[in-house]
Parts: structure tokens; C-alpha cells; sequence
């Protein structure tokens, strides 16, 4: 994996909240914030970055796989997405035991899912106090709006510098994040209306919503799903083949690591997106929610280092040739076959692509493991090549179901396909130059 200066990127949105802190102020604060957890002697320090804003930069040489820091979250709370067990307790991240939304709820009518062990907590004391102040009117059922919204909520608890670091960091407008709030006021009677809450409430939404991450982690054997606010590793940029990457120790601590050898004084990033996405999936992803477009080295080759992520069938009659984007600076790029060299415009070859992924996605949510192995090794060659990047998602799927959560017993020849989809991802991975990376070490075992 390249080492060298990333390419300038355009900055990431014209549509930037004001920022009350030099980027001096931003690190003192940064420091204040880790607390215990900052190293006597970090190997990064925070500072203007020419990818975009403000980065984080190696003040010495640092070895592939060392850990460069960890950090707990300023500000976190539930998802809340529908397809989650909202039962889950708000502080804790348990199972709430039992089958209804009701018996989850605080008997105190706050609205919110706490374990009975938390209910008597100085944490969810002040959360219940308000919550019941504003009067949920909702009292028998978990509201997923009302739920979404207590991340941001939390911000009413923050000390004086954490409530500083809040106001630092970028925070990205949008009138979607606005309509968050709104969704959230009308779960309640009497949610504040003052224009300056509704000021505080919306300048938190965008810097939650501009640097949040959601953190998945094991609790139990429940599988937890939170959107965590982490001030320091937010100042990662992106690139699309970064030289860190991070995991999350529990729900509300975040440990990032290099995974490469990242030269003194070079900057280090992180990918925004999923590694082995296509370029063109890259792009939508990051224009809808980063609000930028990448121009990284990766980004400009459509080979993708010679994965072919993209890379669909060719459409010509008695040829079965690789189909790329021509280029990728735009959102629409025409298309080529390397073997015969004929040219289809985007709106052509996107419908295939749509094809092969919602195909693909229907039979991950419907199939079981036997079903998908069949599907990908004997119908997915007729229409899917085998390095485009959906078809890879389904292999992903295939090995976390069968090494995490199904817990049947397989096939020595089902075995065997686990493990060829295994190294066909990794080979991958090298090829891109992904290093170390988190994804690596899930599907070998080194994270769980």
C-alpha cells in the first residue's frame, strides 16, 4: 500500500457550521477528552489537513498493526432502527429479558428501555426526569423516533469542555437532519420549543451526524448497534484505501490502529466507506452522506488495482469480457470491455448492476447458508462476474453467518467454501493494499 502524499480532495461541503476553536484549542481539548487514555507520549498530533479541514499526522514512524489510540465516546445512544431489537437497555446495551415492548420500558414513564439493574442509576435518573417532563405519548410501545433522538439528548449532560468540543468539531448542515428533531417533538407534549434549544438541539444533530460512527459490538451474545460520537477519531479523513482502521472494544469505546507502516509526519486516514465497495458505490455513498467526492489514487483507476470491483459481463453477443467504468470523475462514466473494447453508456450497464445487487441482497435476506453457497457458486457465473463487489458481499455474508451466528453443523465440502471465499477476500484486500485492516482480521479470527 502506497505511502505517499494523498491527492488533494475538493473541501467537503460549502455548507459548514462555524467553528468557535483554532485547531491548537481543538487538540487541548481533544487531550482534556481523553483523559487516562491519552498516551505520555502520542504518535499523533491533530493538525490542518490538505485533505479537508483539520487531521490527525504521525509525529514519528509507525509500525503496521500498532495500536495508535483508543477512546471513549463524547456523546452515544440506541440506532434505533427498526430491523434492531429496540428492547435493549439504553445505558447497559443488554437484553431487556422478555417478549413486549412494555415490560422493556421504565416503569417511571419516561418512554425510554432500561434494564432493571440501571433504573435506579444517577445516569438514567436525569435522561428519565427530562424525558418525563417533556411527557412521551407514547406509554405501552418503544418509539423509535423518541429513542433515535437521545444521543443527541445527552448533550444537556456534557461538562463545560466536553460542551466545547461539541461546538470544535465540523458539523455539515442539512435540512434532513433538522426533520430528525422535528420527527423526535412530535413523540412528546411538551418538547422544548425555544428557539435557542432547537438551535443547541440542531448544531449537536450535525456534528453527531457529520462525525458519528455506529459501533457494533457483543454484549452478551446480543448484538448491539449504537451511534457513537468520538471527537478524535472523528478527525480521521477519508481515503479509500487508508492507511488506519478501527474496531470497537464495546459499545462506547473505539481502538484505531495502522495498518501499514505510515511514515513520520505523513497523515493518517481512514475509509469513510466499505473497503471492498465498487468506485461508483464509493462515490454515491460519499456524496449522499459525507457530502464530498473522493479523488484518491483509487478512485481514478478502474481497475481498482486490478480487483475489478466494478466489473460487470460484457453485453455484446459471444463476448463474456470484463466491463469497466472508462472513468470514474463523474457519477456516470461510460463503460468499456476490455476484451472487445465496445462502449455502453452508464444507464445501460447501472441496470444490470442494479440487477445483479438486488438479486443478490434478496437471496442474503431470505436464504439459508446451504442456499447461498448453491446460489453464488452455480447461478450468480450467468449473470455476475466473480469479482464484482456484490457478489463479494454475499460471500462476506456466507462467512459471518457460518463462523458467528448460525451454529448448525456444516459439510466438510460446505467448510471447503468457506474457505475459498476467505482467501478470494483476502486476496482481494492485498491486492488493494488494504494491509492490516479490520476487515482482515474478522474474517481471520484476530477480532470477534
Amino acid at each position: 500500500m502506497s505511502t505517499s502524499t494523498p491527492v488533494p480532495e475538493e473541501p467537503r461541503s460549502s455548507n459548514q457550521m462555524t467553528i468557535s476553536a483554532s485547531t491548537q484549542e481543538l487538540a487541548e481539548l481533544i487531550n482534556i477528552h481523553l483523559g487516562d487514555l491519552r498516551p505520555q507520549e502520542p504518535s499523533w498530533r491533530v493538525a490542518d489537513s490538505p485533505i479537508s479541514g483539520r487531521g490527525i499526522f504521525a509525529t514519528r514512524e509507525i509500525a503496521a498493526g500498532e495500536e495508535l489510540f483508543r477512546e471513549h465516546t463524547l456523546l452515544v445512544g440506541p440506532t434505533a432502527h427498526r430491523s434492531t431489537n429496540l428492547r435493549t437497555c439504553t445505558l447497559c446495551y443488554r437484553l431487556i429479558p422478555g417478549s413486549t415492548d412494555s415490560a422493556a420500558l421504565c416503569p417511571a414513564g419516561c418512554g425510554l428501555p432500561v434494564c432493571s439493574e440501571c433504573r435506579d442509576s444517577t445516569r438514567h435518573d436525569l435522561e428519565c426526569k427530562l424525558f418525563r417532563k417533556w411527557k412521551p405519548l407514547e406509554s405501552q410501545r418503544i418509539e423509535p423516533r423518541a429513542l433515535r433522538i437521545l444521543s443527541v439528548v445527552r448533550c444537556f449532560f456534557l461538562d463545560e469542555a466536553s460542551r466545547k468540543l461539541l461546538y470544535a468539531m465540523q458539523a455539515n448542515m442539512d435540512r434532513y437532519y433538522m426533520q430528525e428533531v422535528q420527527r423526535a417533538a412530535d413523540c412528546f407534549e411538551h418538547f422544548p420549543r425555544e428557539q435557542d434549544m432547537l438551535d443547541y438541539f440542531y448544531r449537536t444533530i450535525c456534528a453527531f451526524n457529520t462525525n458519528a460512527f455506529e459501533s457494533r459490538s457483543n454484549v452478551d451474545g446480543h448484538e448491539v448497534l449504537v451511534r457513537a460520537l468520538f471527537p478524535l477519531a472523528g478527525l480521521l479523513n477519508h481515503q479509500c484505501t487508508p492507511n488506519a482502521a478501527h474496531h470497537f472494544e464495546n459499545g462506547e469505546t473505539i481502538v484505531v490502529c495502522a495498518t501499514e507502516r505510515i511514515p513520520a509526519g505523513a497523515e493518517i486516514t481512514m475509509s469513510y466507506a466499505k473497503l471492498l465497495w465498487s468506485t461508483l458505490a464509493r462515490k454515491i455513498f460519499l456524496g449522499m452522506t459525507k457530502h464530498f467526492i473522493c479523488k484518491c489514487v483509487r478512485c481514478q483507476d478502474p481497475t481498482e488495482n486490478g480487483t475489478y470491483l466494478s466489473a460487470l459481463f460484457c453485453r455484446e453477443q459471444g463476448c463474456r469480457g470484463l466491463v469497466i467504468p472508462v472513468q470514474t470523475r463523474t457519477l456516470q462514466p461510460d463503460w468499456r470491455c476490455i476484451t472487445c473494447e465496445n462502449v455502453f453508456p452508464h444507464a445501460k450497464m447501472a441496470k444490470y448492476q442494479d440487477f445483479a445487487l438486488n438479486t443478490i441482497n434478496n437471496r442474503i435476506n431470505s436464504c439459508s447458508v446451504q442456499d447461498m453457497i448453491h446460489f453464488i457458486n452455480e447461478l450468480c457465473p450467468r449473470f455476475c462476474p466473480s469479482s464484482n463487489y456484490v457478489l463479494i458481499e454475499a460471500k462476506l455474508n456466507v462467512i459471518w453467518r457460518m463462523t458467528r451466528f448460525d451454529h448448525e453443523e456444516y459439510t466438510p465440502e460446505e467448510m471447503g467454501h468457506m474457505d475459498r471465499y476467505r482467501e478470494e477476500v483476502l486476496a482481494i484486500l492485498h491486492k488493494l493494499g488494504a494491509g492490516e485492516c479490520t476487515l482482515k482480521k474478522l474474517i481471520t479470527g484476530e477480532i470477534q
